[in-house]
């Protein structure tokens, strides 16, 4: 169709036809142009474990997702007023920023490129009452009841300073863990034309590990930035850190690839200079 209109154009101003094979050449070819990256991923059968593969992503077709990103830290005004569930031990808070860092790095070479760049936020929403099943099992295993902690305004779900979201960026709110779950997010992607999910966020093993198995569902090809994520280990599971290493490793069997930050930046660059 784009073809055939260039032709028509060439027919009444015949200067097109010398500019034609620059127009083709010119426009980005998927697959050719795109950001190209050793996606990881975990087979089931024999020879079982960590194998690679080249994934090339559109960038046209390509968006960068935050999970819950959002957490105080201990140099915000705000965060000594935080409940103790919601505050870090220095150790983990340490962890955190370091791994903040990276999540800042790679949405930076993501904005390079204008992928689009979508958060996604909890919040207390209506329809949560007393009954809500959700609410009951977060009193009943964190000692949270949502209905007077999550009340707005709260500094719970405060964006850090360092993590805000800027203008020309999506903020989908979510009220349970799946980004999905009776939001606009399926809706704003396909609008975007979005095929492909650069995720980075928290907690692996919750809220990231449903939205992106949603997605999945839905179509979408995920890649999980797997040293920007983390998730809260078990007793039984601290030493070693097997929660957050089983939860990338169900990801990479069950739902699509893995890559690091630095291997995303690198590869958003060499897109940039192609």
């Amino acid at each position: 169709m784009r073809f055939n209109k260039l032709k028509e154009i060439c027919r009444c101003c015949p200067v097109w036809l010398a500019l034609l094979p620059i127009v083709l050449l010119s426009t980005p070819v998927s697959g050719k142009d795109g950001i190209h990256l050793k996606g990881r991923y975990y087979r089931l059968v024999t020879p079982a474990g960590n194998a690679e593969e080249e994934v090339i992503l559109n960038p046209q077709r390509t968006a960068f997702m935050l999970i819950d990103v959002y957490g105080l830290f201990s140099d915000d005004k705000a965060y000594q007023d935080l409940p103790e569930f919601y505050k870090s031990p220095p150790e983990k808070e340490k962890a955190r920023r370091e791994i903040y860092q990276r999540i800042l790095s790679a949405k930076k070479a993501a904005k390079a490129l204008n992928l689009p760049v979508v958060y996604l936020q909890n919040y207390l929403a209506p329809s949560t009452n007393e009954n809500t099943e959700w609410r009951v099992m977060s009193m009943r295993t964190c000692g949270v009841d949502v209905l007077k902690a999550w009340q707005e305004p709260n500094i719970i779900l405060a964006f850090s300073g360092m993590m805000a979201p800027e203008p020309g960026e999506y903020v989908i709110k979510k009220q349970m863990y799946s980004g999905f779950f009776e939001t606009d997010l399926h809706s704003l992607l396909q609008s975007l034309d979005v095929k492909n999910l650069v995720v980075v966020g928290f907690d692996a093993n919750v809220c990231l590990r449903t939205t992106v198995t949603d997605a999945m569902y839905r179509g979408y090809r995920i890649v999980l930035l797997r040293d920007c994520t983390t998730t809260g280990e078990f007793p039984d599971t601290q030493e070693g850190g097997y929660a957050n290493k089983l939860a990338v490793r169900f990801i990479e069997a069950n739902v699509g690839y893995t890559a690091t930050a630095d291997e995303f930046v690198k590869a958003c660059q060499s897109a940039g200079k192609r």
